[in-house]
């Protein structure tokens, strides 16, 4: 396995490096043990030459001078050890930012580190770089998982709300019919509740083409979209929405503007539904083929060791699934002095 050369600098004169530094690198090169056991080596050289010159050294000198190379010894194997250990912390570094998220950080070349430490660095690198490419791909496929998904679920919202929804209305035209030409009460009654029921049928075949693949954002696009679910909201009267946006000229995907948007749904009905907050905010940042969503509400601190507290919002866990698969990053926080917010950031033309 190669290892990394450590660069030196070039001499402008000569167009050589100087022997200085090549030496030096040499020795910076050299595995631990060796140093350790040259260092050693040369105190104690140097502690024989004092006790072996001049007049015979007295038994306190001596002990003077071994108690001198002692502390000598034992400090510079400290400093080995300690500058030997620089690039196994650099590693440590690293590891900790890939757990926590920061899949592009990556160990970097180390002057103190002998060769064995650099082919670890190398080797952790690499590693690295063939788990991002294995990521990328996982996500690729997910994206496309997720593209095959709101593709199945647009075209049979699109046949429910189309073609079974306008079947049904048929239905109920023709009961409306049937019922106003029908010869007694009995007759019309049965016809008339027939009627009501057709009409539940079409509300809950329309609730659920909504809920399949809601096509408001798609109609509307994803600002608009908002901005007609906020005024919903508003016109219930228990929550009170405000928006903002800051969105460039890019164009925003109609699968990633559907993701969105049910996010901002179910985090809205969350705290409408579940929650003694008053009002809730939606800001939307459109930046450099990136946009993100955070929805943020007012609710009221929670025990979360009081029964119940963990009051989980199966819509948002469905949807952190498919926005994870897409390649996309979610997160919720709960305030120390109460509110809930919850953040998306997805590539804008992801599934596009």
């Amino acid at each position: 396995m190669a290892s990394t050369a450590i660069p030196l600098p070039v001499s402008a004169s000569q167009g050589e490096v100087p022997f200085f530094i090549r030496v030096m690198g040499f020795i910076l090169r050299i595995p631990l043990v060796f140093k350790i056991l040259g260092a050693n080596a040369i105190i104690a050289g140097v502690v024989l030459v004092l006790l072996g010159s001049g007049p015979r050294a007295s038994e306190e000198g001596t002990i003077i001078v071994v108690i001198i190379a002692l502390t000598l010894a034992f400090a510079v194997n400290a400093l080995l050890v300690r500058v030997a250990l620089t690039p196994i912390e650099e590693l440590q570094n690293v590891a900790a930012a890939v757990s926590n998220g920061e899949f592009g950080v990556r160990a970097q070349p180390s002057l103190v580190a002998d060769r064995d430490l650099t082919q670890l660095a190398d080797t952790v690198n690499r590693l690295l770089d063939s788990l991002a490419a294995e990521r990328r791909r996982i996500q690729r496929l997910g994206a496309a998982v997720v593209s095959a998904q709101d593709t199945e679920r647009s075209r049979l919202s699109r046949e429910l709300h189309d073609s079974i929804a306008q079947t049904l209305a048929a239905v109920r035209f023709q009961l409306s019919a049937a019922t106003a030409g029908a010869a007694d009460d009995a007759t019309r009654n049965r016809l008339s509740a027939a009627r009501g029921m057709i009409g539940k049928a079409i509300d809950e075949v329309r609730t659920i083409s909504n809920a399949l693949h809601p096509r408001v954002a798609e109609d509307l696009g994803l600002l608009t979209s908002l901005e007609a679910l906020a005024r919903r909201v508003d016109e219930r009267g228990k929550l009170a929405v405000q928006i903002s946006a800051v969105m460039d000229e890019r164009p925003i995907s109609v699968n990633v503007a559907t993701m969105l948007f049910r996010v901002a749904q179910e985090a809205l009905n969350d705290a409408e539904t579940h929650t003694a907050a008053s009002s809730a905010r939606i800001s939307v940042h459109s930046y450099g083929g990136t946009v993100s969503l955070e929805v943020s509400d007012d609710r009221p601190p929670v025990d979360m060791d009081a029964p119940g507290a963990d009051n989980t919002n199966h819509g948002l866990s469905s949807i952190l699934d498919r926005i994870e698969l897409s390649g996309g990053i979610m997160r919720a926080e709960r305030g120390p002095r109460g509110g809930m917010r919850i953040t998306v950031e997805l590539d804008s033309t992801e599934s596009k």
